[in-house]
């Protein structure tokens, strides 16, 4: 047996989740191991199954027994330990029960199975709100549309800057949108963030609607309508990068951070095509 630890808020699941259909391709008997999301209570607890109607094939046992079992019979990879390398995970090891920690961040975690990925995170819109699908329609008839994300809120606390160290300030979106502007003309931008009077007091936005409706449970309508955006800017968020990634358009332009955090640049993150900023 092998187990893919879930952990974090909806992009990281997503990016968990991404890796686990990898490797599903290789190892059948891999499973998502949901035993610790039961007691984590930040952001909105396990989505993948609620936001993208999954089926319910998860591993989930008593969060003591299975770390007991961790401890006793699993060989345990770390990601934090390999270095970017794919063969601890693609390895078959003589011992059965191996157990993956981390959250592979990097397209090249799942490329291999990037289309079925995209058929996987597919977004239920019957259960997105009346105003969202308004928008939604919008951006669709509207070819200047640019998804904004500004993540503060937790990222300014001292807990996250302590493990991330690192967040996009005034300077970056200026860039961003410098670089954004000169390969997009009159560009409509959608701002989401959860302090947009910190966007409306920092950044010169002269053409822009601001999406601040979808909260708690509803916060993935925010993903959603990023996605059905023409182009992007993102920060140093997996909630947006996914937003951008799942733009299907072969002709969008993203634009994202070129420092992910204090000890990692973008560049394993962001796919090739993505404009990396200072």
């Amino acid at each position: 047996m092998r187990l893919i630890k879930m952990t974090g808020g909806l992009g990281n699941q997503m990016f968990i989740y991404a890796m686990y259909l990898k490797m599903k391709t290789e190892f059948p008997n891999v499973r998502i191991d949901l035993s610790d999301m039961v007691h984590y209570h930040v952001h909105q607890g396990y989505e993948m199954n609620r936001v993208f109607d999954l089926p319910r094939t998860e591993f989930c046992i008593n969060r003591t027994l299975k770390k007991v079992m961790e401890f006793l019979f699993f060989k345990t990879i770390l990601e934090r330990k390999q270095s970017g390398s794919l063969l601890p995970y693609t390895k078959r090891y003589v011992w059965p029960w191996i157990y993956f920690k981390g959250f592979y961040q990097s397209e090249r975690y799942f490329a291999e199975v990037a289309d079925d990925v995209r058929k996987t995170f597919v977004f239920d819109v019957r259960k997105a709100g009346a105003r969202t699908i308004r928008v939604m329609d919008e951006m669709r008839a509207d070819p200047a549309a640019v998804s904004l994300h500004v993540r503060r809120g937790d990222y300014v606390s001292e807990k996250h800057w302590k493990s991330l160290g690192c967040i996009c300030q005034r300077a970056y979106y200026l860039n961003a949108m410098s670089a954004l502007e000169k390969r997009v003309s009159h560009p409509h931008y959608y701002v989401f963030s959860e302090d947009l009077d910190w966007v409306k007091d920092n950044l010169p936005l002269a053409d822009a609607d601001f999406v601040d409706w979808n909260r708690g449970e509803d916060s993935w309508q925010d993903m959603m309508l990023m996605s059905h955006c023409r182009h992007h800017i993102i920060c140093n968020s997996t909630f947006s990068w996914w937003g951008a990634w799942l733009n299907p358009s072969p002709d969008k332009i993203v634009v994202a951070p070129a420092k992910w955090a204090r000890d990692r640049d973008s560049r394993t993150i962001a796919p090739e095509d993505w404009i990396l900023i200072e």
